[in-house]
């Protein structure tokens, strides 16, 4: 790693809130730009910074900082600099002037050690001399306790993050376990806490490194979809991975379960280990489901009522009669089919009967988009879960904001029914969140299809929920929407049997050559369609990777240098590895729920104008390069700005992964499908794209990858526990099985609460 030093000549630019800086330092009679999370520093201090220089796009040669030494100013005209820098509050140029020219270089003695006796200067009272004197030492503290974090091995950030989470307190903590880091500080993970208590040589070093490891694993198959791992395979892989004996890691694991970090079970007939937040969500999912369903109605449905909707419809088939009769006398149900098998039809009776008999229901989706299509078909309001728990509200603290939902036990939702969408898209946390804040009595609809792929987070909640056989579940199977070839060749598809192959019409196979013959005629078609004015949110190209020729990132690339090309007077502004260019499409790709907007046309922000959500499109109007905003344009109608640190919220979206299109539709889909033989390329990979388009699909590639797709039924096998405890639940609800749930206790809220509290790292809400 090399290193310049220099004398900070000026502060560019920072981000008061990440510790993200700009700044030049004069090296030898040589003007530097040095970029990196350095915060705390002030021209006229004299540093070196450690790292190794980068070229900008726009900005050209920069020296990118990882870590770095400084000392404070000597001559008169550093300290006036550094003084007048804007770390001290209060002090400009002119008061610096006149405090250094005063006190020369006892100047940092005299604000450490007798600052009473700046208020002889002009301009300083008693009072504000107390101020200087107290950020004085605050930044002295702050850089003391900062530079003593990267002795021990983290970066500047990294050791900004542990002050922030630590306080003082910081190095003690973190000398007497630095495993800490990986559950307290995002982006350390076991390899570097590992890096530090090694160097740091611990007296229980071997000990704690097992246990964390252990840890370590269970998260990292959390990553993967699995909530728990067979015991054996978690032994078997930790060894590999510390490269140690099998006796010790098995010690590591009982030392794991008596300190209360992961829970052993017989999960489907394997001893299975499980990290302990996983274990009590899954557990909690299962008591509250299986108890919802014994649960007595809030409101009961006249008979009639029912019998009068279903003939008001002479239309309906046996096979959808059955599955409204079920949703609206059970307390809990499932109702799962692929397109054009009538759901939207079942919904829309469903919400009939429950507001004829006065049933107060509420319709919900994991995503922004999937709510949005809710709402369309059904005509009444369907909000994101994150949404209707109420996420972040009534929080002050931006940092409670981002952690906590307002809906739960002690403050359920306000419904007697509630039915979810999409629902194999909502993973095992966002699952425990919801089913935490139903009341007793109230009835959950769970649709959704359970051929498509499974939630991106952990767990498979749909699929154990169906698997259990504890709740009744309605599959529809005949198609109903028979009017094109999108809906034929998707059944087709997830029936393991061949696609038929158009030329025209609705869905449409192009074979290529090559990939290069791939990518070209993709990048012609979308070019082709957006100058016809398809709206950018309804027109897609979708893929079944990130990376590679045909993958995401280069398609990204490729199509925004065609579409939307660096001009003169194009405004640009760079974040990371990323360029973003005004005029390029862009997805949000978290829910932002504090987001205001305005609807385009209007400058007037109603209480009504907040959020912007995982999935919304939107296209970049304007960038301000001084102020480092952009104002983007989502969904054609809701007008926004960002702040340059939130464009981690945002990605070009010119193309997309198959994940990220879940529980969205679009009119054109585009896929390239120019790929060899992949265990990742799976028949409800494909099926999953297949359903995205609405009224146009256009794949391009090869025959032969189509058909290895629809012969490849492998599922990435998930481990989950959902299924067992729902077993389990229902024995002890029906007195099968002796013995009591740990959720079936008096203050069963409080208790609850008080166990997910004490376990670190619950688990990131966000979807």
């Amino acid at each position: 790693m090399s290193y310049i030093e220099g004398t900070i000549t000026e502060i560019i630019y920072r981000n008061e809130q990440n510790g993200y800086t700009v700044l030049e330092i004069e090296a030898e009679g040589n003007l530097i730009v040095c970029v990196g999370n350095i915060p705390l520093l002030q021209p006229g201090e004299y540093v070196r910074f450690y790292g190794g220089y980068t070229n900008h796009k726009v900005y050209g040669k920069q020296f990118k900082v990882s870590s770095m030494e400084s000392k404070m100013p000597e001559s008169d005209e550093a300290m006036i600099l550094f003084l007048s820098g804007g770390l001290i509050k209060g002090i400009g140029e002119a008061t610096a002037t006149r405090i250094v020219e005063h006190f020369h270089e006892d100047t940092f003695n005299v604000i450490e050690n007798s600052h009473e006796d700046l208020a002889v200067i002009k301009g300083i009272s008693r009072k504000m001399a107390d101020s200087i004197h107290e950020q004085f030492l605050n930044v002295q503290t702050i850089r003391g306790i900062v530079m003593q974090l990267q002795k021990m091995g983290l970066t500047m950030k990294e050791s900004i993050s542990c002050y922030e989470v630590y306080g003082a307190s910081a190095p003690f903590i973190i000398e007497k376990d630095p495993y800490r880091l990986m559950m307290d500080i995002k982006g350390i993970g076991f390899i570097k806490a590992d890096r530090i208590a090694e160097n740091l040589g611990l007296d229980n070093y071997h000990e704690l490194r097992i246990q964390n490891a252990i840890k370590h694993m269970l998260e990292t198959a959390l990553l993967d979809g699995h909530t728990c791992l067979p015991r054996n395979m978690l032994i078997k892989e930790t060894c590999e991975f510390l490269r140690c004996e099998e006796e010790e890691v098995v010690e590591g694991l009982s030392q794991d379960i008596k300190l209360g970090y992961v829970v052993e079970n017989i999960y489907n007939g394997t001893q299975a280990t499980a990290l302990s937040k996983l274990y009590l969500s899954e557990g909690l999912i299962a008591y509250k489901l299986v108890y919802l369903q014994k649960d007595i109605p809030q409101l009961k449905i006249n008979d009639s009522i029912v019998e009068t909707v279903l003939a008001d419809n002479p239309m309906l088939s046996d096979e959808q009669t059955e599955a409204i009769r079920s949703a609206v006398s059970n307390q809990v149900s499932v109702i799962t089919g692929g397109p054009g098998t009538g759901k939207t039809t079942i919904l829309n009776e469903i919400i009939k009967i429950f507001e004829k008999s006065g049933i107060v229901t509420v319709l919900t989706a994991p995503t922004g988009r999937a709510a949005k299509r809710m709402q369309l078909a059904t005509g009444r309001e369907a909000k994101t879960i994150h949404r209707l728990l109420e996420y972040g509200a009534g929080f002050e603290d931006d940092e409670l904001k981002a952690q906590y939902f307002s809906r739960d036990e002690g403050n359920p939702i306000e419904a007697d029914a509630v039915i979810v969408d999409e629902t194999s898209m909502v993973d095992v946390f966002l699952m425990r969140y919801l089913i935490a804040a139903l009341k007793p009595g109230t009835r959950l609809i769970l649709t959704g299809d359970v051929d498509q792929l499974p939630s991106v987070g952990a767990g498979n909640v749909l699929k154990d929920i169906i698997a259990s056989g504890i709740f009744p579940v309605t599959r529809l199977s005949k198609v109903y929407r028979s009017d094109g070839n999108i809906v034929l060749n998707a059944h087709n598809v997830n029936e393991g049997r061949d696609i038929e192959y158009f030329d025209t019409g609705d869905f449409v196979f192009r074979e290529m050559s090559s990939p290069e013959e791939t990518l070209e005629e993709t990048l012609k078609i979308y070019e082709e369609y957006e100058k016809k004015g398809e709206k950018l949110e309804e027109l897609q190209i979708i893929c079944p990777v990130k990376k590679g020729y045909i993958g995401v990132q280069n398609i990204n690339q490729e199509l925004r240098e065609r579409i939307n090309p660096r001009l003169v007077g194009k405004k640009e502004i760079q974040y990371g590895e990323t360029l973003f260019r005004e005029g390029d499409k862009i997805m949000q790709v978290v829910n932002n729920y504090s987001k205001t907007w305005y609807l385009k046309g209007k400058s007037v922000i109603s209480t009504s104008s907040v959020g912007i959500y995982n999935g919304d499109m939107g296209r970049i109007v304007s960038i301000d390069e001084v102020d480092r905003t952009l104002t983007i344009l989502f969904e054609g109608e809701k007008v926004t700005t960002y702040e340059a640190e939130e464009l981690n919220q945002i990605e070009h979206s010119y193309a997309i992964t198959v994940h990220k299109s879940q529980g969205s539709e679009y009119n054109v889909v585009i896929m390239p499908l120019f790929y060899g033989r992949s265990n990742f390329l799976t028949r409800n990979l494909l099926y999953t794209a297949l359903t995205r388009a609405k009224t146009k699909l256009i794949l391009l590639g090869r025959r032969s990858t189509v058909t290895e797709m629809i012969q490849n039924s492998r599922i990435a096998h998930r481990f989950t526990g959902l299924k067992y405890q729902l077993e389990k639940e229902f024995q002890y609800a029906n007195g099968l099985i002796e013995g009591k749930s740990i959720f079936d206790f008096d203050g069963f809220s409080d208790d609850i609460i008080d166990i997910f509290d004490d376990l670190d790292d619950f688990g990131n809400p966000e979807f």
